[in-house]
């Protein structure tokens, strides 16, 4: 019983050690010389430089039911965005979970340097999640004026704000830099 495990092993051995062998008298070979081939100074190898992991930015998380749920007031459609001069960046057919053969499609809208992303059933546009950087819009300035007076409390602590609802399903991240806003993230809850 001991036998074969043994002998598995040191058939394993004796190839590693050929291996080795070879390696090394090819090395001695295409050298040209005899001389087995001389260590690399410690001086000249390069080393690995070790940098501390960044210590990420505190969140301020804050409960707002009604910004968690509808940031913008009003939703921008694709409809809305595409006229005021949105392009779609990106189709993909998506699988319907609960409608048998049903085939959906995740839609990429682009507009104004902001990227929204919908789910588009045959009846429906679902908003997935949004990135919006760009306020000038007329969704924009509605978001930055629901967002600043809950926000500007937490942004004065730290650059990132985290707002969720009371079931913890839709969220909308805030970052801030130099007390200014600069970036929001609506991630609304699909199922």
């Amino acid at each position: 019983m001991l036998a074969a495990p043994l002998i598995a092993a040191a058939k394993v051995v004796s190839a590693t050690s050929v291996y080795v062998v070879l390696l090394a008298a090819g090395s001695v070979e295409a050298s040209g010389s005899e001389e087995p081939p001389r260590k690399v100074a410690a001086q000249q190898r390069p080393r690995a430089v070790r940098t501390a992991a960044p210590v990420p930015a505190p969140v301020a998380r804050l409960t707002i039911d009604s910004l968690a749920g509808q940031p913008f007031g009003e939703e921008p459609t694709v409809r809305e965005l595409l006229r005021a001069g949105g392009r779609v960046a990106a189709r993909r057919p998506f699988k319907n979970l609960y409608e048998a053969g049903q085939i959906d499609t995740i839609l990429l809208v682009r507009h104004s340097g902001n990227v929204f992303e919908f789910y588009r059933t045959p009846d429906k546009d679902l908003l997935r999640n949004a990135t919006i950087t760009n306020f000038q819009p007329a969704y924009g300035r509605r978001l930055r004026t629901r967002l600043e007076p809950a926000c500007r409390a937490a942004a004065t602590a730290t650059d990132r704000v985290r707002i969720g609802d009371t079931e913890r399903t839709n969220y909308v991240s805030v970052i801030y830099q130099g007390g200014r806003l600069r970036a929001v993230r609506v991630e609304p809850y699909l199922e």
